[in-house]
């Protein structure tokens, strides 16, 4: 009997350590809005429920087991929810296919040298653009550091990278990511996304690095980059800067971030200046400005003008309203869409806001959002 009560307690003591030492999460975000768009040109107004404006609706696992001594295996899968219609996941590839994680599936090890992943993941460039995005990457499907910063508009680019043409490049398949640990807040992160094509290993691939720091109330991130089309005959280089200073009352935002196409010459390059102000402990105000500038081939400026209000419910939900007025230098006109991008160079800059017919447009929106 007293060797059968001290085996169970031996069992016991063993699963509770395998326990402390292996975790699996489960999380999420689940955000949606009532969303009107006025001044919508000859599509004329629009009111419509939108998933994923405050932040993109996603769900995910991750999980990690301790190796001992300092290292850590891990893992990370996501996926995008498009919780207004009941669907999760996006295209990716080409030919496009609806990949269920299409945001990160990943695998790696972590230690006191960095870490190592593997899979699908971001770009380097989203370290920039995330660390100080004037709305906090708010409005992910109209924002222009988003769309056009950080190359989720896949038609205004072609194929470059390993998604294929016509998709969005924020995200690299087929990629290895190695992030440096960081000293006194500073640290760099590299990055290679193999097309896997057979004679050229440039054919559809990404190279990038980046370099930051974050400490106290300082916070800077840059990032550069550089992807090949499948044949290796283009290539679009990439690079921006992400700034943000913390004062006593408001947090103050900058990011720039150019991105140019070899063959056509086009460039699309895009500046933002925001502050986040805690007006309350449970309300934040925000106020943002974005110019997007295309050239090259065709010329453009857009302009986009945002004031969000966000409070806090609790510490897991959140509900919001926000205003924001969108304009274009050039009256938006249909385009063609080729391999090589929109009509090879031009391009909606005020994209899910001002439509054909317009060049502004008012929205206006209010919703909730809970994470899990």
């Amino acid at each position: 009997m007293k060797k059968t009560i001290l085996a169970m307690a031996v069992l016991a003591a063993c699963m509770s350590t395998a326990s402390a030492q292996t975790s699996v999460t489960i999380y999420g975000i689940v955000d949606a809005g009532l969303s009107h768009v006025d001044n919508a040109g000859s599509a004329g107004d629009k009111t419509s429920v939108d998933a994923g404006l405050m932040q993109t609706s996603r769900w995910g696992f991750k999980g990690v087991e301790d190796l001992g001594g300092g290292m850590k295996a891990r893992f990370a899968l996501e996926g995008t929810l498009s919780n207004d219609v009941g669907t999760a996941g996006v295209n990716t590839g080409t030919p496009a296919t609806t990949a269920m994680f299409d945001r990160e599936a990943t695998v790696g090890i972590g230690g006191a040298f960095g870490s190592i992943d593997i899979g699908r993941q971001n770009i380097l460039g989203i370290g920039s653009v995330g660390l100080a995005d004037p709305m906090g990457l708010a409005f992910a499907a109209t924002s222009p550091n988003v769309l056009f910063g950080a190359l989720n508009f896949g038609l205004a680019y072609g194929g470059f990278g390993t998604n294929g043409a016509a998709n969005s490049a924020l995200r690299q398949s087929n990629s290895i990511k190695y992030v440096s640990p960081t000293f006194s807040g500073a640290g760099f992160a590299l990055m290679r996304a193999f097309g896997e094509q057979a004679n050229g290993i440039q054919k559809s691939s990404y190279q990038g690095a980046s370099v930051f720091y974050n400490a106290g109330p300082f916070g800077v991130a840059g990032a550069y980059a550089r992807m090949k089309n499948n044949v290796n005959t283009d290539k679009l280089t990439s690079y921006g800067v992400g700034v943000k200073y913390t004062l006593p009352m408001a947090v103050l935002k900058g990011t720039y971030i150019s991105n140019d196409v070899d063959s056509t010459n086009r460039k699309i390059a895009v500046l933002g200046f925001g502050v986040d102000v805690p007006v309350a402990p449970a309300l934040t105000l925000t106020g943002a400005f974005y110019n997007t500038k295309l050239s090259g081939p065709r010329r453009d400026d857009s302009q986009q003008y945002h004031a969000i209000a966000r409070y806090a419910l609790s510490k897991r939900s959140t509900v919001y309203a926000a205003y924001t007025r969108a304009n274009t230098d050039q009256l938006v006109t249909a385009a063609t869409v080729t391999q090589a991008g929109v009509d090879a160079g031009f391009v909606n800059l005020a994209q899910g806001i001002v439509s054909i017919g317009s060049d502004k447009a008012n929205r206006v929106v209010a919703g909730v959002m809970h994470m899990f």
